[in-house]
């Protein structure tokens, strides 16, 4: 996995937020979760992050249009729910959340000054595989210093399908895809497939106790750990 630096970065994040942005209506649709088929499908996935954030204070990064945020719910003591377009987080208050325990929050996941305090949990689903390969590692130091110790951390992400892997790369190995929106409009974004070794790399200096879940019948896969003492050091001098 590739780090240099690539000057292509923020234009490809500016590009993904404004894909998201307008997707946010039809976001649901297109990924099936109204589908209650689809929906009992990923019943084993939800139910391995409810199990990681039982009984925690969660921040959630890329909360999109909220639909494993009103999971996660079930089992986390508070969700704070962040994305970058409020177009998406106006679905998600749409949501039948208990505004007690759920908070969504416009945070810029790769600065997160806009949200307040400390948390024992986090996860995103379907965030990290879009992070610039230049970014990954800031991103991770960001996301820790709102952890405390012992905080459990979650990604859940696609595995690719048979169409999935496109060949196209850009000067820092970042794997691109073209998506289209039913009005016609054509956006590049990044989507990683991390194997096995790769996300063990990638956090290595992060967690401690991390674990990788497969679920080949839902093309998903969890990456979780524990971030300790000496993990959160080194994200405070990053």
């Amino acid at each position: 996995m590739k780090s240099q630096a690539d000057d292509s970065a923020p234009a490809l994040i500016a590009e993904m937020q404004t894909y998201y942005e307008r997707r946010a209506e039809v976001y649901d649709a297109s990924m099936g979760y109204d589908n209650p088929d689809v929906v009992r499908s990923l019943e084993p996935v939800c139910e391995a992050l409810c199990d990681e954030m039982r009984g925690r204070s969660v921040l959630e990064i890329a909360c999109g249009p909220g639909f494993w945020t009103l999971r996660v719910a079930e089992s986390a003591t508070f969700i704070c729910a962040t994305d970058y377009n409020e177009s998406t987080l106006a679905m998600a208050r749409m949501k039948p959340v208990d505004p007690a325990r759920v908070a969504f929050i416009r945070a810029d996941a790769y600065d997160l000054s806009s949200v307040d305090g400390q948390f024992t949990g986090a996860f995103a689903v379907d965030w990290l595989a879009h992070v610039p390969a230049s970014r990954l590692q800031e991103f991770l130091d960001v996301l820790h210093r709102r952890m405390v110790p012992g905080a459990r951390v979650a990604f859940c992400d696609q595995t690719p399908s048979a169409t999935s892997l496109t060949g196209i790369h850009d000067l820092a190995g970042n794997h691109l895809q073209e998506r289209v929106l039913p009005d016609g409009s054509r956006y590049r974004v990044i989507k990683h497939f991390f194997s096995d070794a790769e996300l063990r790399d990638l956090f290595a200096r992060h967690g401690e106790g991390i674990a990788i879940r497969r679920f080949d019948e839902q093309r998903r896969v969890i990456v979780s750990y524990t971030v300790g003492h000496a993990q959160l050091g080194r994200s405070a001098v990053s």
